[in-house]
C-alpha cells in the first residue's frame, strides 16, 4: 500500500467512525471497567489480554490521527524535485 492509499484508508476509517464512536466508546469503557474489577478479584492473563485489546481499540482513532499527521508531515518535508 502506498502512502496516498494509506492516507485515504485512515481518513475513511476516521470518517466512518465519527458518528458512532462516542456510543461505542461508552460500551468499551464499561467493558474495561467490568474486566478491571474481575482482574482485581482474580488475576487472570486472559482477562488482562482482553483489557489490552479493548484499550487498543479505544486508542485507535488517536493512533490513526497521529499516523496521518506523521505521513502528511513527511510528505510536506519531501523535496518536490524527488
Amino acid at each position: 500500500m502506498n502512502t496516498n492509499e494509506r492516507l485515504t484508508q485512515i481518513s475513511t476509517v476516521l470518517e466512518a467512525t465519527k458518528t458512532g464512536w462516542p456510543f461505542l466508546l461508552e460500551i468499551l469503557n464499561e467493558q474495561v471497567r467490568v474486566l478491571t474489577e474481575q482482574l482485581v478479584n482474580q488475576d487472570n492473563e486472559q482477562t488482562r489480554g482482553r483489557i489490552k485489546a479493548l484499550l487498543w481499540v479505544m486508542e485507535l482513532p488517536d493512533t490513526l490521527t497521529q499516523e496521518r499527521e506523521g505521513i502528511r508531515a513527511g510528505l510536506s518535508e519531501q523535496d518536490p524535485a524527488d
